[in-house]
């Protein structure tokens, strides 16, 4: 018997996420009524107890949004973890991604994180007749680019979801989402590595 449990893949487990919307309907309900547990304090704390590596493609991000995750994310560099941000726009220096993360950039300069520690990386590809001046967020319409919500931790577990990093997103909207951990999180990583290595994935300083 033990040889045969020693021999079965790894079980997978997964913790369904959720921010409820404010919608009067959802006051007197929580996570667990469903179920499920909020989105929010779970991706702190996988940030927190993260040890080696965090990546987070994410699309979008607004200063409200972020500052929920700011803190412990400079944290986290802190104590010698990799942090990878994968976004879009991260060329266009009016861009709301490019100014949010610039100022987390600016922070973590001031702290002393070493640099290699933290990693910028856009994934816009343009058509090749745009011209320069519309390769902005306000501009044309990329070729293609990313819209996927996902955040690894340790190359051990992911959440992906569908809220951006904004105030909305983690605090008015119906946003769900699912911490994975166990082999499927290995399809996440894969991807991710496949994504650094694509020629539309181009790393971005952010610093002057």
């Amino acid at each position: 018997m033990r040889a045969f449990q020693d021999r079965q893949p790894p079980a997978t487990t997964a913790t369904p996420l959720v921010t409820f919307p404010a919608d009067p309907a959802f006051s007197d309900v929580d996570p667990t009524s469903f179920g499920m547990s909020w989105l929010m304090p779970a991706l702190t704390r996988e940030i927190k107890q993260a040890e080696n590596s965090i990546t987070l493609l994410v699309p979008f991000f607004e200063a409200d949004g972020f500052s929920h995750l700011e803190d412990v994310l400079l944290a986290a560099l802190e104590r010698g973890v990799e942090v990878t941000f994968v976004s879009r726009y991260l060329m266009d220096s009016d861009s709301y991604n490019r100014t949010v993360l610039k100022s987390f950039a600016e922070r973590a300069e001031d702290r002393d994180v070493e640099p290699a520690l933290l990693r910028f990386v856009d994934y816009t590809q343009w058509d090749a007749d745009v011209p320069q001046q519309q390769r902005r967020q306000s501009g044309a319409t990329p070729a293609f680019t990313l819209h996927s919500k996902v955040i690894v931790f340790d190359n051990s577990k992911a959440y992906v979801g569908s809220a951006n990093v904004t105030d909305y997103g983690f605090e008015h909207y119906l946003e769900t989402g699912i911490l994975l951990e166990g082999p499927p999180v290995d399809s996440f990583r894969d991807l991710v590595w496949f994504l650094f290595e694509s020629d539309a994935a181009s790393s971005v300083s952010l610093l002057d």
